[in-house]
């Protein structure tokens, strides 16, 4: 997670969701139509909030209440079924299906970047399929416009797609999820960070 956008203005201040997922990509010939998208935003919607109640961190119980404890234990191992029958589930659904290789992504509210095998032409519209989590098959599906397509050292290109309207339900959630990401990350980093001794 950074803060770091290349599809708009205001490129220093936009949070970035950075990770290294599998993308699939279609051009189109055309608009996908005002029922597909209101599906699209609709399945966006649950795939996120699904993310969001998945990505939750327990919250400490006092060690004092033994009856809060042995509740808090016996939530967590029931968290911890239900997270592996989620990850069986999704390993068996991803062995009926062939992905792409994952491959570094940029992703904001706004657009996303990622490496792609073949070049894309710009200006061209895009129906994008970004599979967020190994624990949901399902992709993150978003229509745009390739912005730009560099040609990568050793092979490749680096593309960055700007979405057209996800829809405001959707970018508040996906707004949710990449703030608590980038949250997450700014915690980790002050964690790792030696402490400076302190001169008597």
């Amino acid at each position: 997670m950074q803060q770091n956008d290349t599809h708009g203005k205001n490129s220093s201040t936009a949070l970035c969701y950075q990770g290294v997922v599998p993308v699939e990509w279609d051009l189109l010939s055309g608009s996908v139509g005002a029922a597909l998208s209101q599906r699209y935003q609709h399945d966006n919607i649950i795939l996120l909030q699904g993310l969001l109640v998945v990505d939750e961190q327990p919250k400490p119980v006092l060690e004092h209440d033994e009856e809060l404890s042995s509740l808090g234990q016996e939530l967590q191992r029931i968290d911890h079924k239900l997270n592996l029958l989620l990850e069986l589930l999704s390993q068996t659904l991803r062995s009926w299906r062939s992905l792409p290789l994952p491959t570094p992504v940029r992703l904001t509210v706004d657009g996303v970047e990622w490496d792609s095998d073949e070049p894309l032409p710009v200006g061209e519209p895009v129906q994008l399929r970004i599979y967020l989590s190994p624990v949901f098959p399902n992709p993150f599906v978003a229509c745009g416009q390739v912005r730009s397509c560099r040609p990568k050292e050793g092979g490749g290109s680096h593309v960055s797609v700007r979405f057209d309207e996800l829809g405001g339900q959707v970018r508040e959630v996906l707004e949710k999820m990449v703030f608590r990401q980038h949250r997450r990350e700014v915690a980790r980093r002050r964690s790792a960070k030696p402490v400076q001794p302190q001169d008597k």
